[in-house]
This record gives C-alpha cells, sequence and structure tokens, in this order.
C-alpha cells in the first residue's frame, strides 16, 4: 500500500508542478489487457482481454525537448480466471497495478501531418504488481493521438511489456488505452 501512495503522491507533483504552457500533457482513460499470444495460434482474440471498463489510466507527461516526453503512467486492472496467459490459464481473479515511466517521440511533424496529430514510438521501464507479486519490465509500443483543439484530444495507445521475471502470472503483456487528454 505504501508503494501505490508513493506512486500517487509521485504522479500528484509532476501534474501539480506544471509551470509552461503546453510542455505538460495529462490523461484520463480505461487500459485493456490483452492476453492473445502466439504460442496457440490465437491472434487478436478480444474475449481473452482484461479490463475493469472505468477510469483505470492516469499520464501525466512533459515534453522536454522538441516532439520528446516523459510520460509517468499509473493502471489498474484485473486478471479474470479461467482467462489465458501466456499459453496458460489464470487460476483465480487477480488484481494489477502498473506504474510505467516512458519516452515518447512525435513523429507526426516528420510526416508532415497537422499538430493535431501525435504519431509516438514510446519505450520504457515499467513496475507491476498482480495481487501484491512484483515484477519489472522492458516497454516499447506505439501512440496515435488527436487534438480537437489547442487542449484537448484523444489518444490511443498499444504497450508491449516484457517482463524480467517470467515465472509470475501477468508477466508478458500488451496493454492498450483509450485516454482523453489534456495540455496544461
Amino acid at each position: 500500500m505504501k508503494k501505490i501512495a508513493f506512486v500517487l503522491v509521485c504522479l500528484l507533483t509532476l501534474s501539480v508542478s506544471a509551470q509552461e504552457s503546453n510542455k505538460w500533457t495529462i490523461g484520463v482513460g480505461v487500459n485493456f489487457i490483452d492476453n492473445t499470444n502466439s504460442q496457440d495460434g490465437n491472434y487478436f482474440d478480444v474475449s481473452n482481454w482484461n479490463s475493469t471498463l472505468s477510469v483505470s489510466k492516469l499520464t501525466a507527461q512533459y515534453e522536454f525537448a522538441t516532439n520528446f516526453a516523459l510520460s509517468s503512467e499509473f493502471t489498474l486492472n484485473k486478471l479474470d480466471s479461467g482467462k489465458t496467459q501466456n499459453g496458460g490459464e489464470i487460476a483465480s481473479n487477480l488484481a494489477y497495478f502498473g506504474w510505467d515511466l516512458n519516452t515518447r517521440y512525435n513523429t507526426a511533424s516528420l510526416m508532415k501531418l497537422s499538430p493535431k496529430f501525435s504519431i509516438e514510438p514510446v519505450a520504457g521501464f515499467g513496475l507491476s504488481w498482480t495481487d501484491s507479486t512484483p515484477n519489472q519490465s522492458i516497454n516499447a509500443g506505439l501512440s496515435l493521438g488527436y487534438f480537437f483543439n489547442e487542449y484537448y484530444g484523444v489518444r490511443f495507445q498499444t504497450l508491449g511489456k516484457f517482463a524480467f521475471d517470467q515465472n509470475t502470472v501477468g508477466n508478458n503483456m500488451i496493454q492498450h488505452s483509450l485516454e482523453l487528454v489534456f495540455k496544461l
């Protein structure tokens, strides 16, 4: 519980300490843990996804150089019993908590797209707890965004999480998210 409180304080500190306009972006949304896998040829099986279908993702992002940003992402979810995880079956319902620190690079300007669009390769490091069992991961993914105006937009992100400890439930996964984002 102390770790969760620490992460929440870090997120709040990041969002409150915003000094320069439009350098900070905050997001709120939902996330889906995608356990489809290649071991049994079971690609894109949405029935195997886990979600809470409530607000389950918070993001604070700071653009530290042109097109480069650092984001702190906090996610809550659950892993349902009976669903597949890396070729095996999850034995009981489990709570999932994740905190990721990712770098982002907006490539939309390289493609001569409007500033309303963002196309960002994402890479970083993650910490997760599945029913209090900790794990760490290397993250890689892609984020697509669209801003309706200078301040408000939506973002869809798919992030692969490759765990250090392969012997725990909730180790490797793909995490999809959909967020409303706000530039400060």
